[in-house]
């Protein structure tokens, strides 16, 4: 019996030992506390504003950021021809082409005549056809989308689905697959008032045509000639007075107003490339803008004004160059604290749009004492996207000392 209360009361005296011997030797932790903003702009100020039409309907996205400025973008209005978009789309879904090719050739018959002579009565643009008279497809193509020519859009309809109903089926079948839930055909020209988009939804349509190569170089093409000496000229006049305009399609209506769909591309000396998409509806007529065409003359005004002010935003931006403030401190339950700041941090450039927002998030260390001076205490990173962030170490202002062998011993 006294062998085993000797070994227990040993036991005893080890376990002691170790407990006080731990408490002299372990760091003892310390509390950080750190309040940061949620989020920093990147160069401290709000964006440039991009100037909207006064009235009507406008949405501009770029390829950088998506929808950086609209006006009643959701209204539902007629859009004139720039319907012959979609059309063409839904042309090459059925018969793609090749970049520069011609693809197959198309005969014109005494309905495609009809169909001319039609358009003429309608008061509607056209382009003259002679039953007989053969065109390729991306001769069609040109005349539906540089003049803009309502006959050919119909052509074009009997070509691919045999009859106009099933071509207008497509039409609204391919929008609504695209995601244009507010868009509806009832023509392949657009001269009918109840083909309807939104401003929103054809900046949809425009990025499918600019993603099309065969598509893109036919409404980049300012003039061209068919093979019978017609000239075909775009009535896009941004083409050749904007430096990356890309085009698109123009449309008027009495019901819908001047109508512009467009994009724009824009290399940087960084080596960035930035696109612009939009599309205005409703625009009234300026004749001091474009004589020869003055009911588009302020939709071609009120596109290049925001598509200017747009690409004038993006610069390389160095993200670490203005820190978030923080405050805060690190303490410690004997009394000892120092405060904190953000450190320095080498540059992080990316290109971004004055005024581009970082979200901030806060990660809080666990430091133990004794901590040193510029001890990291915690992190704070900025996320501007999936692939752009800069994270910034929260440090102590000054060090801290463990406690006292009497402090570890009673108090800790």
């Amino acid at each position: 019996m006294w062998i085993v209360f000797t070994a227990v009361i040993g036991a005893m005296l080890i376990t002691a030992a170790t407990v006080v011997a731990v408490r002299l030797i372990a760091p003892e932790p310390a509390t950080v506390s750190v309040h940061a903003p949620a989020t920093l702009l990147v160069d401290g100020k709000a964006p440039p504003p991009i100037p909207v039409p006064a009235q009507g309907s406008f949405a501009l996205a770029t390829s950088l950021d998506g929808l950086v400025a609209d006006r009643d973008a959701t209204a539902v209005r007629p859009i004139g021809s720039v319907a012959k978009a979609m059309t063409a789309l839904v042309v090459l879904a059925a018969h793609p082409l090749e970049l520069n090719a011609s693809g197959p050739s198309i005969t014109m018959t005494n309905t495609d005549v009809q169909l001319y002579r039609q358009a003429v009565a309608e008061g509607g643009s056209n382009l003259r056809v002679r039953a007989g008279e053969v065109f390729t497809e991306r001769n069609l193509l040109l005349a539906l989308l540089l003049p803009s020519a309502d006959n050919i859009a119909e052509s074009l309809a009997l070509w691919v689905s045999g009859n106009r109903s099933a071509f207008i089926a497509r039409l609204n079948a391919t929008a609504a697959a695209m995601g244009m839930h507010h868009t509806h055909f009832a023509d392949p020209s657009g001269l009918s008032n109840r083909t309807v988009s939104t401003a929103a939804d054809l900046v949809l349509l425009a990025k499918a045509v600019i993603a099309n190569p065969a598509l893109a170089s036919v409404v980049g093409t300012a003039t061209t000639e068919l093979p019978d000496g017609t000239v075909l000229k775009n009535l896009d006049i941004l083409l050749s007075q904007q430096d990356g305009w890309l085009g698109i399609k123009t449309g008027w209506t009495g019901a819908a107003g001047g109508c512009l769909l467009f994009a724009d591309q824009t290399f940087y000396e960084t080596g960035q490339v930035i696109t612009v998409w939009g599309a205005v509806l409703g625009q009234p007529p300026d004749s001091d803008a474009d004589p020869a065409h003055p009911e588009l003359g302020e939709a071609f005004a009120s596109a290049q004004s925001a598509v200017v002010a747009a690409i004038a935003t993006y610069a390389s931006v160095d993200l670490a160059a203005s820190p978030p403030q923080v405050s805060g401190s690190v303490s410690t339950k004997w009394g000892s604290t120092t405060l904190v700041q953000i450190d320095n941090h080498a540059p992080v450039f990316a290109f971004v749009r004055a005024g581009a927002v970082l979200r901030l998030h806060l990660s809080v260390l666990s430091p133990r004492a004794p901590l040193g001076s510029g001890s990291t205490v915690a992190e704070l990173t900025g996320v501007l996207n999936a692939k752009t962030s800069v994270t910034w170490k929260v440090i102590s202002n000054s060090a801290i000392a463990e406690p006292s062998m009497w402090w570890k011993l009673f108090s800790g």
